[in-house]
């Protein structure tokens, strides 16, 4: 019954909830222009964003559009169809002012994968030359790691999963490419894992590159998270299930070097990020739960839910030393911010207990300030099986978000919980591409953009937001925090369905970027086989 009257909810119409949109934003849109059909779209800003790349890949079939951010206009376009066979995008990179387009392509007779880099000629909007970075010994497979760090992008929801990630420095200078063997053992308590290493300089010429076998079996061992340092040496942080302890793994050229790490005892994570410093060590940081839990629909049936109850997060010098490390375990305040009643009540309740959480807390951005602060974006999201207008179906939800700020020292310097409630038909890309939040940072700030029900234009700290269905519409909004105080700001910037007396039929989240700072553009199609760039400028 209690997802029958949020479906309901869900469709109710937005007449009547029209509220003013936030004047310390200025709209302005391009003409139209015809619309280029790929999978992935991606988008850079470059020349001290004055213009953008835009990279459209479909298949070998490779689009780049140049677009003047002052005129508001398409100055460009070229299509390229002289890539290999079974060409796939991994990533879109713009490093020391130069734009890659970092590709793989599989040759099915050897049953190899082809790594590649393209640069991209700004000034003319062309592909220069194919650069063959490497080429793998056999079969490929995607990573869980990879799996988890896609799930809310491009990649993930056209079902074009990435086989490669491509890691950056903190001073970009190095470029880390990693992969897994696809196991020659099926058995996981034999099977130990092969994984490849390529470091490269940021012109992708390679400083050195090779296949390492795991210290531990695929049973034993999972694989959280992996970094580069501006020296070129690869990081890996490792979880041995056995002595359940965690290990950080170092590759080098010279070959492979495991110890184990004291991370504090008691604490559940399933995911780690790892992220260099600026000075050159190593950050790592991850939500944990006291206990992994089960969640009953209206059916009965069951589904798994991490209650996550803080952030863990420490610093490893280059000796594999653990410089500093702290537990910032979340608030009850916290907890209770933006629930109704109902589940108030139950935190409280859980709380005596110790065991108040946010569930299904999922860590999506971690940035590394050049002064060494450090801030962590996590953001609640799930996927069950729940009753959706007249039939059971799987729904995604994209929710609450949580914004942690960390000084040099490691201390607490903020922690902000911010509204969201989003969800969708979770097999339909155009709805769900519209859900969840796109980061972007900022001078001095931090801003989350997303899309929300117009109900929630004047949300009080005691309420819940009420729920956004993807697809319908609703209100671009932004949350601006400042990152000195943790001050938040809320900004309705614009009603898609009426974009300066034009409707967005097609809204992605991963189509909105920074072209400089406080200038935001976000791609949309408007039917009639035409797209059209806004631009959002905060005065």
């Amino acid at each position: 019954m209690k997802n029958l009257v949020l479906s309901i909810i869900l469709l109710l119409p937005f007449v009547g909830f029209g509220q003013k949109l936030s004047p310390d934003f200025t709209i302005s849109k391009s003409e139209p222009f015809k619309v280029v059909d790929a999978k992935s779209k991606e988008y850079v800003a470059v020349e001290d964003g004055n213009f953008t790349i835009a990279v459209k890949t479909d298949g070998e079939r490779i689009t780049i559009q140049k677009f003047d951010v002052k005129g508001m206009k398409e100055i460009a376009r070229n299509v390229y169809e002289d890539f290999p066979k079974y060409t796939k995008i991994q990533k879109l990179l713009k490093i020391d002012g130069r734009v890659y387009y970092v590709f793989e392509a599989y040759n099915k007779k050897a049953k190899t994968f082809s790594v590649y880099s393209r640069e991209i000629d700004i000034a003319n909007t062309s592909f220069n030359k194919i650069n063959k970075l490497f080429t793998t010994k056999g079969p490929v497979v995607v990573t869980g790691e990879i799996k988890q760090a896609a799930s809310a992008g491009t990649f993930f929801n056209f079902g074009i999963m990435p086989k490669f990630e491509v890691v950056v420095s903190f001073d970009e200078s190095k470029i880390l490419i990693r992969y897994r063997n696809k196991p020659k053992v099926k058995d996981d308590s034999k099977n130990k894992d092969i994984l490849g290493f390529y470091v490269f300089d940021n012109k992708f010429n390679q400083i050195w590159g090779k296949e390492v076998k795991m210290p531990h079996t695929e049973e034993d061992m999972n694989n959280l998270a992996y970094s580069v340092t501006g020296d070129g040496t690869a990081f890996m942080l490792a979880k041995i299930n056995k002595s359940k302890s965690f290990e950080l793994i170092t590759v080098t050229e010279a070959g492979l070097k495991n110890q184990k790490l004291p991370i504090k005892k008691g604490l559940l994570f399933d995911e780690f990020h790892l992220k260099e410093s600026a000075n050159g060590n190593i950050l790592a940081a991850g939500y944990y739960n006291n206990g992994t839990e089960f969640k009953a629909d209206w059916t009965g049936s069951m589904t798994l839910s991490r209650n996550v109850n803080g952030l863990y997060v420490f610093e490893i010098g280059k000796d594999g030393i653990v410089n500093w490390e702290h537990d910032y375990p979340f608030s009850l305040k916290l907890i209770k911010q933006y629930l109704s009643d109902r589940q108030k009540k139950k935190a409280d309740k859980r709380e005596s207990k110790e065991k108040a959480g946010i569930n299904d807390l999922l860590l999506r951005n971690f940035i590394v300030n050049d002064d060494g602060s450090i801030v962590i974006i996590g953001e609640v999201s799930y996927t069950r099986k729940e009753m959706w207008m007249t039939s059971m179906t799987y729904v995604t939800h994209f929710s609450n978000m949580v914004v942690t700020k960390i000084d040099p020292s490691g201390n607490l310097a903020w922690q902000k919980k911010l509204p969201k409630n989003q969800a969708a038909l979770a097999n339909k890309y155009e709805s769900v591409g519209g859900l969840g939040m796109s980061y972007i940072q900022g001078e001095g700030a931090h801003y989350l953009i997303f899309a929300d029900n117009r109900k929630n234009a004047k949300l009080t700290m005691d309420k819940p937001a009420e729920p956004h269905k993807g697809g319908f519409g609703g209100y671009l909004t932004a949350y601006k925090i400042d990152d000195d105080t943790g001050e938040i700001e809320k900004h309705l910037i614009l009603d898609l369905t009426d974009i300066k007396g034009v409707k967005a039929y097609q809204f992605y989240v991963t189509r909105i970027f920074e072209a400089m700072d406080k200038t935001f553009l976000l791609e949309v199609y408007i039917k009639g086989k035409k797209d059209m760039v806004v631009k959002m400028e905060l005065n």
